[in-house]
């Protein structure tokens, strides 16, 4: 017999259900939806803040080369991305939802617009 996985009752139907009751099924939800949310809520934060600064420095050009100091002093979290690409020319793209930086060398940098 299966027991419930939020209060550990035994389980009375189908051999596959998981919980006893609704309100089993909804606490145990709840409660690993609010530790997802405080996980990834701070990795979110960083990732939108990365957004903001290369948006700003941007602007509405579709690329801008720049000394990586300047990204460093705005505080830029490179360790954050929601992806990379590998070119040809074997040179990655950090990405960052619809920015993409590049290393040019330990104190350049580019920064492009991605389009769609």
């Amino acid at each position: 017999m299966n027991k419930c996985l939020q209060c550990t009752k035994d389980i009375v139907g189908r051999t596959d259900k998981k919980f006893c009751s609704v309100t089993c099924k909804n606490e145990y939800n709840n409660k690993l939806r609010k530790l997802t949310i405080k996980e990834t809520a701070l990795i979110d934060s960083y990732l939108h803040r990365n957004r903001e600064i290369l948006m700003t420095i941007i602007g509405s050009a579709k690329q801008v080369q720049l000394d990586k100091l300047v990204l460093i002093r705005a505080k830029f979290r490179f360790e954050y991305h929601t992806g990379h690409y590998l070119n040809k020319e074997g040179k990655t793209y950090w990405l960052v939802y619809d920015f993409a930086w590049m290393d040019f060398s330990d104190q350049k940098i580019l920064i492009v617009r991605k389009t769609i």
